[in-house]
């Protein structure tokens, strides 16, 4: 319109680099899932114990989230960003060269000590980087790195590792996130919002009321009942008759079907924020007892049917989760924080119950977490009885700024 300036363009440059930091750190934190053949053939251990990498790496993140944010408020954010990026490129490169299975344990641990601060870093950089009116659209151009990492990274890295050895993916990862650290030195701003050192905010501020321990809590479960199932996707898809060339292509299915549940959630969320998290819980459940009904027919088709629309239904979950939380915290610069933790805790215990389960029965594996994800229910149903925080909730709570109380109370 006349008169009407436009809004300003966001800075490519260092958006991109925010986007490419997330899709390293979730590439990072995956890609065993769809190596775990091979892995375990090649420290000689049992499938599950690899899968149980994905646990110690979570359990790092659920522990250090809250405290390793604080601390890094301290140093300007492009330090923080960078010295991150190089803590993962490490991580990778040790497990490449680990003599042994504990080496690598090690090393793990380590690179989940670059993923309880690099999402904090990130958002705040995002924010710092733009004008109040775009810090929306940033964020979610940003967040899309996550979605990526499902949708290409995991998948590449999947086929890279089944055509020419799992090292070249870790040391294609570890190579891709140093080159990303020196990236940062010379694209985002010496400054962009460099920490103040102010005390950080109070979690028990953010928890008081519970209505955000409510979706803490379901955000546990819910994860704890997918990954479960998830971390082991790669001898699940096998058993119902895909060959191994084929997992990749079906991880593949998995991540883009992410990546429409994730656009779906940017309308869902501003629109049903309530209703529409109770509902993607319900169609993950839905697949996975789905799954364990089909597992033992051997027809492949369903599976892999479920697979993917599984995959929608996760990619949109962590949007509605992170609105949910954001509008239920009354300290929304702790909110992050605290869903971060309790999503790696589920990320944990699912990784280490599948593991467990995985002797046992394929099809327990399945069971065990649509039970669990549908149990995720609980909470947000008590939460939604005492008042629906979230669907009366201003439209674009979920995508304000994290440094705005104002615009993320309920």
């Amino acid at each position: 319109m006349p008169g009407v300036p436009s809004p300003p363009r966001l800075p490519a440059a260092p958006i991109a680099l925010l986007t490419a930091s997330l899709f390293g750190a979730v590439t990072t934190e995956v890609l065993p899932v769809g190596l775990l053949p091979q892995l375990a053939a090649a420290f000689g251990v049992p499938q599950s114990r690899i899968g149980w990498w994905v646990s110690a790496y979570a359990l790092v993140v659920a522990a250090t989230a809250i405290p390793l944010t604080a601390w890094l408020a301290r140093f300007p954010r492009r330090s923080a960003l960078v010295g991150l990026l190089l803590v993962y490129a490490l991580s990778n490169a040790a497990i490449l060269l680990a003599p042994g299975y504990g080496w690598a344990v090690l090393a793990r641990l380590l690179g989940g000590l670059a993923h309880a601060g690099i999402f904090s870093v990130v958002v705040s950089a995002t924010v710092a980087l733009v004008p109040p009116e775009r810090r929306g659209r940033a964020l979610a151009v940003v967040n899309a790195g996550i979605t990526l990492a499902l949708t290409a990274g995991v998948p590449l890295g999947t086929a890279l590792g089944t055509a020419l050895g799992w090292r070249w993916a870790f040391g294609t990862t570890s190579a891709l996130l140093a080159a990303l650290a020196l990236a940062g030195l010379a694209v985002l701003p010496r400054d962009p919002g460099a920490g103040t050192g102010e005390r950080p905010p109070s979690v028990r501020a953010a928890l008081r009321g519970g209505r955000l321990l409510a979706v803490a809590a379901a955000t546990t479960v819910i994860t704890l009942g997918h990954y479960t199932a998830y971390t082991y996707v790669t001898p699940l898809v096998v058993s119902a008759g895909v060959p191994a060339g084929g997992v990749s292509l079906v991880l593949f299915g998995y991540g883009a079907a992410s990546l429409a549940g994730l656009v779906l959630a940017g309308t869902l969320a501003d629109r049903h924020p309530q209703r529409s998290l109770v509902g993607t819980v319900l169609v993950i459940a839905s697949c996975l007892l789905a799954g364990a009904a089909v597992l033992g027919t051997g027809r492949a088709a369903p599976v892999v049917a479920l697979v993917v629309v599984w995959g929608t239904a996760f990619g949109a979950l962590p949007t509605l989760v992170q609105t949910a939380a954001l509008r239920a915290g009354r300290g929304s610069d702790a909110a992050p924080a605290v869903v971060n933790a309790t999503f790696n805790v589920g990320i944990a215990g699912g990784a280490w119950l599948g593991g467990a389960l995985l002797a046992l029965d394929l099809r327990l594996v399945l069971l065990t977490g649509g039970v669990l994800a549908a149990g995720g229910l609980l909470p947000l149903t008590r939460r939604g009885r005492s008042g629906r925080a979230g669907e009366g909730a201003p439209a674009h709570a979920g995508a304000a700024p994290v440094h705005d109380p104002r615009r993320t109370s309920p």
